[in-house]
């Protein structure tokens, strides 16, 4: 079974934790390593697998590598962040790589952002299926059936398109956020195209603290969905 920790997530900083006990999957690590060590209660992860380059996702890479631990990304993460040859970097090949470590297997998918080569996770046990994905404008095409979601509920289109006519927002700004990041209505629209029946939890994750209600996304899902749902917050 893999347990899910939030430790940080939404613009100011995103890292979550699987773990089966024995192995732990560090994904993403937004923040810096001191804060972060503290948060998880200093034990370091096995591995860490990072989406891609900006700061709320990667601030940390280099501290974990220097301190022994191994990461994964995609080439194109690791141009972005000027990351030279290291014995603990690991390349991975969106929708081509398949990584197992410690009885986990982790897939990458490529994801939509404005990043150099951002990515999604699959993480599989011989219990669970779970789905990560963030930062992206759009929801790929995912096959099989998901034990656990960690999804990007970043704000409701509505809302967005809304402010936008009142004047409130500005247009680029509003499409930056609706072309790089997961509204609730995708989220709905995913949820009630796929298999369901295998669900545990559902997470929403990387909400915007302007644009995102994450108490009346919760309600909707649950109301679709019937499912356990959960707004992750920062671990204080």
């Amino acid at each position: 079974m893999l347990n899910v920790t939030v430790l940080a997530t939404g613009s100011t900083g995103n890292c979550y934790t699987l773990t089966n006990g024995e192995t732990t999957i560090m994904i993403d690590c937004g923040l810096p390593f001191k804060k972060l060590h503290r948060l998880a209660n200093f034990p370091l992860p096995t591995v860490i697998f990072v989406t891609h380059e900006h700061g709320d996702h990667a601030k940390a890479v280099k501290d974990y590598l220097k301190r022994g631990v191994d990461v994964y990304m995609t080439n194109g993460t690791r141009r972005a962040l000027t990351l030279g040859k290291h014995h603990r970097f690991h390349c991975i090949s969106p929708n081509l790589c398949t990584a197992k470590i410690g009885g986990i297997k982790i897939e990458a998918f490529m994801t939509l952002h404005d990043a150099e080569e951002s990515c999604g996770f699959i993480i599989e046990d011989d219990d669970d299926r779970v789905l990560y994905l963030t930062d992206a404008g759009e929801i790929p095409q995912l096959e099989g059936v998901f034990t656990k979601l960690l999804i990007e509920a970043n704000h409701s289109e509505a809302d967005i398109k809304e402010r936008m006519e009142q004047g409130t927002l500005d247009i680029e700004q509003c499409r930056r956020i609706m072309g790089n990041h997961l509204s609730v209505e995708q989220v709905l629209d995913f949820l009630s195209k796929t298999d369901l029946t295998k669900i545990k939890e559902i997470w929403l994750i990387h909400l915007s603290n302007r644009h995102g209600n994450g108490e009346y996304f919760k309600l909707l899902i649950e109301a679709m969905t019937g499912k356990a749902v959960y707004v992750a917050k920062n671990k204080e």
